[in-house]
């Protein structure tokens, strides 16, 4: 049966926009990590952990998205714990604690906190207080969707039912991108093309919905798909040219027919996909261990805001190029990802040395095999 193309500075300097100047709050020299200006000094009192707290969830989201803050907001949320509080402050605390080790995981990879959040969501899911189980709850399901690969066909049905009524009904936010990327992960794992053509219609209006852009943006083209009609003609673009050309992240005229008589992997990414960002460590190690042997990488990002593409290459050092969308005024256009159907992400496309499509969304050791027989050729 062919394969789906769905495949859809100092504290107090930092927070001068949040009028944070009380140098209670600035951890001195000897407190903080070399390289993180944002946890809290020690011997803060409770009162004064939770005003630094609020003060940093009210900082711009430029702030709040730099490495480290969310570390800070941890050890803020960890040291009113310790205390033993009780009510509104217990849940005030453990709400931080979760969100902040989420947008670790999340938005900067951190595999600790990924752990942690795992370990806290699980003790946490049936608390007492309603407010915390929820959240807790939430966080144990996405764990659940992350790990949608080892699951069976019913598994995935099952999970996806689970996913869908917990969505429903909810507001969703940019905390719920990495769920919604997972979700549509296991979407395109199922083998049953009207089942996942009517899963995408399902979470398509959920999330299309949302009032966070870019969600809303990504239901959107997943509901475009699912409403087209045309999930009976899709194409299988097995033994087909690989037609990539654009612009670098780094502003280079790029185009893959400079690749001929390699091997290529074309990755359709973007930073705000979780999943995406979980696959470039295995990426990275095949890339390490056949890229002598004439195996290339092309990234194709997503992203429609570049400074965060930017911010993610500079920090994690690719070391494969990267091409961006085309800026038609205000608005973002991907061609090559039109022209190949992408309606989710991560998609990949396997080329062989002629140019040609050899396999398309190949994981694990089946695409480690395909890679290593078509550099034998």
């Amino acid at each position: 049966m062919p394969r789906r193309a769905l495949q859809v500075a100092a504290l107090i300097v930092i927070f001068t926009t949040s009028a944070i100047s009380d140098s209670r709050f600035a951890a001195s020299a000897a407190d903080a990590k070399p390289d993180n200006p944002y946890l809290p000094r020690q011997g803060m009192s409770v009162e004064d952990l939770q005003a630094l707290i609020e003060k940093m969830q009210e900082a711009p989201a430029s702030i709040r998205s730099r490495p480290g803050h969310a570390e800070g907001m941890q050890v803020a949320a960890e040291r009113i714990l310790e205390t033993d509080p009780k009510g509104a402050l217990r849940r005030f605390a453990l709400l931080v604690l979760l969100d902040s080790l989420h947008r670790q995981a999340d938005l900067e990879e951190n595999a600790e906190a990924e752990k942690q959040l795992a370990e806290l969501a699980a003790k946490h899911a049936s608390d007492d207080d309603k407010s915390v189980a929820k959240a807790a709850k939430f966080f144990a399901l996405e764990q659940r969707v992350l790990k949608s690969d080892e699951l069976s066909q019913e598994g995935l049905q099952k999970l996806l039912d689970a996913l869908k009524a917990a969505l429903d009904g909810q507001d969703l936010d940019a905390k719920h991108l990495r769920i919604a990327s997972a979700a549509v992960h296991a979407i395109n794992r199922l083998e049953d093309d009207k089942a996942a053509a009517k899963r995408l219609d399902e979470f398509g209006k959920l999330f299309a919905n949302s009032a966070e852009p870019k969600l809303a943006r990504y239901g959107g083209k997943l509901l475009a798909k699912s409403t087209s009609g045309d999930e009976s003609k899709e194409i299988d673009w097995v033994g087909k040219p690989m037609e990539v050309a654009g612009t670098t992240a780094d502003g280079i005229a790029f185009d893959i027919a400079q690749y001929k008589g390699k091997v290529v992997l074309v990755d359709f990414w973007a930073t705000w996909c979780g999943p995406c960002r979980a696959s470039l460590p295995g990426l990275k190690e095949i890339y390490s261990q056949r890229h002598k042997d004439g195996f290339e990488v092309v990234g194709v990002s997503l992203d429609r805001q570049l400074e965060d593409l930017a911010k993610f290459l500079e920090e994690d050092k690719l070391p494969w190029i990267n091409l961006v969308g085309e800026q038609e005024g205000e608005t973002m256009k991907f061609p090559i990802a039109e022209k190949y159907g992408i309606h989710a992400i991560p998609t990949t496309f396997l080329v062989d040395k002629d140019g040609k499509i050899a396999g398309y969304n190949l994981h694990g050791e089946e695409l480690e095999t395909m890679i290593e027989n078509l550099l034998k050729k």
